[in-house]
């Protein structure tokens, strides 16, 4: 298991951690930060696939089926 320093007080703990166990510090290394950061980052990117697929696929299609009617 990885070790590191806990940013504040200095003690090794895992990386792991959700809590220091030394100075009860919450998510020493901001993991839960990264995570919706990482979260955040993959929702724009299928939202802008979902935007090129509809702009360039469906929509095409939808103006030549109300031109056709």
């Amino acid at each position: 298991m990885p070790l590191a320093q806990c940013p504040v007080c200095d003690k090794s703990i895992s990386k792991r951690a959700y809590t220091c166990p030394g100075c009860g510090e919450p998510d020493p290394f901001n993991s839960k930060v990264k995570s919706k950061a990482l979260g955040f980052v993959l929702w724009l990117v299928l939202i802008a696939v979902g935007a090129y697929a509809f702009w360039t696929y469906i929509l095409p299609m939808m103006i030549e089926f109300v031109h056709d009617i």
